[in-house]
């Protein structure tokens, strides 16, 4: 291989299997089209109208792609059939969607092993030849490209090398379809299709003759269905396995015009599709506060194609992407699809799917939140419109706004509600809006500058709030603790003794194990809660109190004998003991004021090394007994609280109820469980009491020597030791008994296999007569109707016939009184006259009969006019007879 070099050095050389290497990146075949029509939708080809068709030429299955846009000269299309070439701009605002200059390469070299490229620039036509079999069959060493150019009168022109301009016309007519010059057009032709190992094309042309789809696999389970990799877990979309489908949700806001086998593709606004459309908005970091617009909806034509559709570009990416509460196994989130257009992130190279970037990642995890959000606010609302409908995934939905596109200018425009049937062709003028009733009009500009979504989160406020209120609950409990009472209570009316230590010690417990069950029952999160020392209650004037925070622990009341009981206590029984022992030794100076608040102070504190730990269950009913002197003293102060405490109060309460029953509901099944856990034991009690026999009794090893322990010990194990092995004998039979059914259940499963096999060939062999006798009885219909045709026409080229025959018999009904009438006048005249006269009108007369007889051997083909005598009047009867049939026939 001799190499190129340039300025001294090496060029890099370019195999020909690279052309199918490179072509292995797409692998789904639609991602391959898709590649050819960006190539016409970008703005330096600017094509409005694509034609896609399959045809066949030389025996050979073709796809053919076809535009109306912008051609190549022979430099372009050079550029465009070499790697890496990328020359595309922003122009008249539509961003290009290529990106590597690689797409014509990879994509044709995916559907077929050889594409021909026919384009056209003003008066110039070049053909350039991309072909595997050619480089194969030529043995190349590089991959080569014969490029030809033609004028507007099909004579070949010399660009640079008349010898290499000869020479690539020569390799396009020996390898390519078209042997003459004549016979090449302005299309995109692939042939040599890919096919599968049964030497059928991976396409479908036969199940919709306006479609190209992917045939159908058989799977483990015997259905059929296509699905893409991504999606074996998923309810396969129509867009993965028909071109169609596909191409009608392409593009973003699509601007070219998709003929799909001769029918034009319905291509739609999937933004402007959607039933419920609210729009939100991501502000990445990684952006600098530019905004990015996600628009939220349901999809109307089916609920089971629900994710996010991420374009770039205006060109699809990654379609019905399932994200948030989407991935889990319910019903959370069916039927809503989420529409944005990431051009910041990176395409891969087959533009279906993006780069797994830090980005991407991040952008997914947002895209999660926000459909969550979506989601959960159009249930709120549904429930709160409509409490007793369906689910709202279940609703029939029909798109907020119908828009359609001029098929002369390609311009959306959006049409009032009501209008459900449209004409196959649309146009502007036809459009009942007057503002927008002409081509020139531009669009309906779209709120780009969207800065805050279009929809409020109540929902997700609401929450909030409820998170912020559980929290500032805890906080308000301050107000009844002994260390922030004066900020609720005023100095003078706090107790001095022991009775405020007492009080505030009621009300410590009573909130205390109310927050429980409201933290317990709202979130769960583990929130601190604020822990008391002496400080608090040797000064009540010092303001800085000292607060230690936990989270796992929470004060506990002491046991006053004058507290009443708010909490139930499981104790264990040497717990109890050295409580009755730590009670024996206190002194008896305990029933004072004094000794009452360190108790108090003791008992709330965790640091106390003889404090026992309990395991408590808070009552459903809690019951405050306060004395009446300090509920006298304290009732101004409680009449002082502000009304937002009272409705939490009230909020409390109501949770706190809820509580109770969500823990009676856990509490029964626990009971529930444990008696099926109980039964559960039992029967394997009893199991093991059916297997191992119990031979020896409690009494009678109670008065047995121990020799004979000894032996019944010895006994006892040589019995266990062959009863072991009686197990393992029987252990083996089972296994032996388990593959001979495995064996006769795997015959029987051939057996079945083969019968249905047989089976389903006899049905086809019925099917194949039954048709081929249709097949006959079609044939024999058609001839049938042939002949019957023919006998049509006869029949009326006869009532022809016969009307002409009428009219002549009439004719000489007419004049046969004008002959009488002269042969009577002739009698009169002398005998020579009559002589005379007699042989001219027999002459006459012979030749009107040979001329009847004529006629009349086109109506009876029988009739031998060489027999008839016509000096005789035979004729005259023959036509009597004929005119009175045609009377007969003519009254019937």
């Amino acid at each position: 291989m001799a190499a190129k070099t340039q300025g001294g050095i090496r060029l890099s050389a370019l195999c020909p299997k690279f052309l199918h290497t490179n072509s292995t990146s797409h692998t789904w075949p639609f991602s391959a089209v898709a590649e050819l029509i960006d190539n016409a939708y970008d703005p330096d080809v600017s094509a409005k109208q694509i034609w896609i068709d399959k045809t066949v030429i030389n025996n050979n299955i073709c796809l053919t792609f076809t535009d109306n846009g912008n051609g190549m000269n022979s430099e372009k299309l050079h550029k465009m059939l070499s790697f890496g070439f990328s020359e595309k701009s922003v122009m008249n605002g539509r961003v290009p969607v290529g990106l590597y200059g690689n797409g014509f390469k990879s994509g044709s070299m995916r559907l077929g092993k050889d594409a021909i490229v026919f384009t056209k620039n003003g008066e110039t036509m070049s053909v350039g030849l991309l072909s595997q079999t050619y480089l194969e069959v030529t043995k190349a060493e590089h991959v080569m490209v014969p490029i030809v150019t033609f004028n507007n009168q099909h004579i070949l022109l010399t660009i640079s090398d008349p010898v290499e301009s000869k020479n690539s016309l020569k390799a396009i007519l020996t390898h390519s379809l078209f042997s003459t010059e004549e016979k090449l057009v302005a299309e995109i032709i692939i042939w040599n299709l890919r096919r599968d190992k049964n030497d059928k094309t991976e396409f479908d042309f036969d199940k919709d003759k306006y479609d190209i789809r992917i045939p159908e696999d058989l799977d483990e389970t015997g259905k059929r269905g296509y699905k893409k990799q991504e999606r074996l877990d998923q309810i396969v979309p129509e867009s993965d396995y028909s071109l169609r489908a596909y191409c009608s949700i392409l593009y973003l806001k699509p601007r070219m015009q998709i003929i799909l086998r001769g029918q034009k593709v319905k291509t739609q606004l999937v933004s402007k599709s959607l039933a419920f459309i609210e729009r939100d908005i991501y502000r990445p970091k990684f952006l600098n506060a530019k905004t990015v617009r996600i628009t939220f909806g349901f999809n109307c034509r089916n609920k089971d194609h629900y994710g996010i559709m991420m374009y770039h570009k205006n060109r699809l990416i990654k379609a019905y992407e399932r994200v948030g509460c989407q991935l889990k196994a319910n019903n959370m989130g069916v039927g809503v699809v989420g529409i944005i257009e990431c051009n910041f992130l990176k395409p891969t190279h087959n533009k279906q799917d993006f780069d797994y970037t830090n980005e991407y990642r991040l952008t997914i995890a947002a895209l999660g939140e926000k459909l969550n959000d979506y989601w959960n606010e159009m249930k709120a609302k549904k429930n709160e419109e409509y409490p007793l409908a369906l689910p709202v995934e279940e609703i029939q939905k029909q798109p907020d706004q119908t828009w359609v596109q001029c098929d002369a200018c390609l311009k959306w425009r959006k049409l009032p509600d009501g209008i459900e049937h449209l004409p196959e062709k649309w146009y502007c003028s036809l459009n009942p809006d007057p503002q927008f009733r002409d081509c020139n009009v531009p669009e309906e500009p779209e709120d780009d500058d969207l800065i805050h979504p279009t929809y409020e989160k109540t929902y997700k406020k609401n929450n909030e709030m409820l998170l912020k209120t559980s929290v500032s609950s805890s906080k308000d409990f301050r107000t009844f603790s002994p260390v922030s009472g004066r900020e609720a209570v005023p100095r003078a009316l706090l107790p001095e003794t022991s009775n405020a230590s007492q009080y505030s010690n009621q009300f410590n417990a009573f909130f205390l194990s109310l927050k429980r069950k409201i933290l317990i029952s709202v979130t769960p999160l583990t929130i601190k809660t604020p822990r008391l020392n002496d400080r608090a209650f040797k000064s009540r004037d010092d303001d800085d109190d000292v607060i230690i925070l936990e989270e796992s622990s929470t004060p506990k009341p002491s046991t006053d004998s004058d507290v009443p009981v708010v909490k139930t206590e499981c104790i264990n029984v040497d717990q109890e003991e050295q409580k009755k022992s730590s009670d024996v030794r206190e002194p008896s100076s305990a029933s004072t004021s004094e000794s009452r608040s360190e108790q108090l102070t003791s008992a709330t504190q965790t640091e106390v090394p003889n404090l026992v730990v309990k395991k408590e269950e808070v009552e459903d009913e809690i019951d405050i007994q306060v004395p009446n002197v300090e509920m006298e003293i304290n009732r101004h102060s409680v009449n002082n609280l502000s009304e937002t405490s009272a409705e939490l109060g009230n909020e409390l309460r109501n949770q706190l109820q809820s509580a109770n029953k969500e823990k009676e509901m856990y509490q029964s099944k626990c009971e529930a469980l444990t008696k099926q856990v109980e039964t559960l034991e039992q029967r394997i009690l009893e199991m093991n009491d059916k297997y191992v026999k119990k031979e020896m009794c409690h009494q009678s090893t109670e008065t047995i020597s121990s020799f004979v322990e000894e032996n019944v010990q010895e006994r006892s194990l040589a019995e266990t030791t062959l009863l072991y092995e009686q197990a393992l004998e029987e252990i083996a039979k089972l296994k032996e008994q388990c593959n001979t059914l495995q064996n006769l259940k795997t015959e029987c499963s051939r057996c079945a296999d083969g019968e249905s096999k047989s089976e389903v060939d006899e049905i086809a062999v019925q099917l194949d007569d039954v048709f081929r006798q249709l097949d006959k009885c079609t044939i024999e219909r058609d001839e049938y109707k042939s002949q019957v045709e023919l006998l049509e026409a006869e029949k009326n080229k006869i009532a022809c016939q016969c009307e002409e025959l009428k009219s002549e018999i009439a004719e000489l009904k007419a004049s046969i009184p004008q002959a009488v009438a002269r042969a009577n006048d002739s009698t009169a005249s002398n005998v020579e006259d009559t002589v005379n006269f007699s042989d001219g009108e027999s002459l006459k007369l012979r030749s009107l009969r040979v001329n009847v007889g004529q006629l009349l051997a086109t109506i009876m083909p029988d009739l031998d006019l060489q027999q008839v005598n016509y000096d005789i009047d035979v004729v005259d009867e023959i036509l009597g007879q004929v005119v009175e049939q045609m009377h007969e026939i003519s009254s019937t």
